[in-house]
């Protein structure tokens, strides 16, 4: 009975990892079947917008409210959408479009510059995504938790969930999640310019 009741639990507990790679995969794939269409002189990561990065004088203050609002809007959809029947699916959905945006940078920077490619991808990551990674996952665990209660309690989280939630609740949690996401935007805004003038000198 144990553990038939362990293997309940664990087979309630969402895997955010799945739909992240089937996203990622997806996301390769659409590049690698589409490349005449990522890879073009022009195009996205080109090597004219690489220059042109080089010598814009980026005003730091208004790009961290611009990133602020790109960040904070998906997560804010997300919030909402998880208050409807359709929650879980949404959730699911958010997670895998993750993966394919990430899969989409990965794979045109690697099909254009090969090793370099995988340099330019790690240098636009570092340090923000240290807590963007941690704060969407977050994120995906409360929605699916928020539609759980609302529409469908008999699939509730697991008590082990309860246990690590329980002394913020949901609302705690949730602004934990901005907390992050904001620490996130200042070292995108502040720190990871530095890092990306850096790296493109070896372009």
């Amino acid at each position: 009975m144990r553990f038939t009741k362990i293997r309940w639990k664990r087979a309630e507990r969402p895997n955010w990892a799945l739909p992240f790679f089937a996203g990622l995969v997806a996301g390769a794939a659409l590049v690698y079947m589409n490349a005449g269409i990522f890879i073009t002189d022009m195009g996205f990561l080109s090597r004219m917008s690489l220059e042109r990065f080089k010598r814009v004088e980026l005003n730091e203050n208004a790009f961290f409210f611009y990133a602020l609002s790109k960040r904070m809007g998906p997560l804010w959809l997300a919030a909402m959408l998880s208050t409807t029947f359709a929650g879980i699916v949404t959730t699911y959905l958010f997670v895998m479009w993750l993966g394919v945006c990430m899969g989409v940078v990965a794979s045109v920077s690697i099909m254009r510059y090969g090793i370099k490619g995988i340099l330019l991808l790690a240098g636009s990551m570092v340090p923000h995504y240290l807590c963007y990674i941690p704060a969407f996952f977050m994120l995906a665990d409360l929605c699916f938790r928020i539609c759980t209660k609302l529409y469908y309690p008999v699939r509730d989280f697991t008590e082990t969930y309860e246990e690590k939630t329980k002394n913020f609740g949901i609302l705690g949690n949730f602004l934990m999640v901005h907390a992050v996401v904001i620490i996130g935007v200042v070292l995108e805004s502040y720190v990871n310019p530095n890092v990306m003038s850096e790296l493109l000198k070896i372009f």
